[in-house]
């Protein structure tokens, strides 16, 4: 099968700590989400990156996870600017700001304990 057949369209994350997480990833990356009621519990969905985000309570997802099982690296313009409000909206840092060849990375931890490498090209 042709490898330009596949993309990803959404991505649901089992959440643990819900209000927490909405805050962090509104406040970092501006994702507006809607509340959905789905299942006798609240949802909320946004678009992020180019693709759909849907926050899952973990126990309706029934997933119990110490640590993330993916991670992302994110492209940002604005290395420091992104690290401070990922900071201002409850996450921790991962790696503080390193350059390298060509570019800048950073990780942080968002509320749930997940981690997300931000990355900013300098050339």
């Amino acid at each position: 099968m042709d490898k330009s057949n596949f993309r990803i369209e959404g991505l649901t994350v089992a959440v643990d700590h819900m209000d927490k997480m909405v805050g962090f990833y509104s406040g970092v990356f501006n994702v507006e989400f809607q509340k959905k009621e789905l299942y006798g519990s609240t949802l909320f969905s946004g678009e992020w990156c180019g693709f759909q985000l849907l926050f899952c309570p973990a126990q309706l997802a029934g997933i119990d996870v110490n640590r993330n099982r993916q991670q992302f690296d994110i492209v940002v313009n604005k290395l420091e600017e992104l690290v401070q409000a990922a900071l201002d909206s409850g996450g921790k840092i991962l790696q503080e700001i390193t350059v390298q060849e060509g570019f800048r990375t950073a990780a942080v931890f968002d509320p749930d304990g997940n981690s997300i490498v931000l990355k900013e090209y300098t050339k």
